[in-house]
């Protein structure tokens, strides 16, 4: 029984790590390949952040989003904190710390 689990497990990491691998392979290979006749580049993503407003930009399609209701004073701030993965923590800690916030 403990030998099915462990398949299992291999199996669902070995497909999370290739449906990642394969979506940043799509967004490289789409910004590489799109504009062949001009040597303008675009980005896969971007993230650019101005005050309470941040701007996510994913193949060249814009999103706003308000930062106000997440603010540290937010009741939302600690739920949401509490409630996000592990792995985004230490990537936005890791952000920070190499930011020097």
């Amino acid at each position: 029984m403990i030998r099915k689990r462990k398949k299992t497990v291999v199996r669902a990491v070995f497909l999370y790590i290739l449906l990642t691998f394969g979506l940043w392979m799509f967004l490289n290979s789409y910004t590489n390949s799109y504009n062949r006749l001009s040597g303008e580049k675009i980005s896969p993503a971007g993230l650019d952040v101005h005050g309470d407003m941040a701007y996510i930009e994913v193949l060249e399609h814009e999103i706003n989003l308000d930062l106000s209701a997440i603010a540290p004073e937010s009741r939302l701030y600690c739920g949401g904190y509490l409630l996000c993965p592990d792995e985004l923590r230490l990537t936005c800690w890791l952000v920070s710390v190499c930011n020097g916030f």
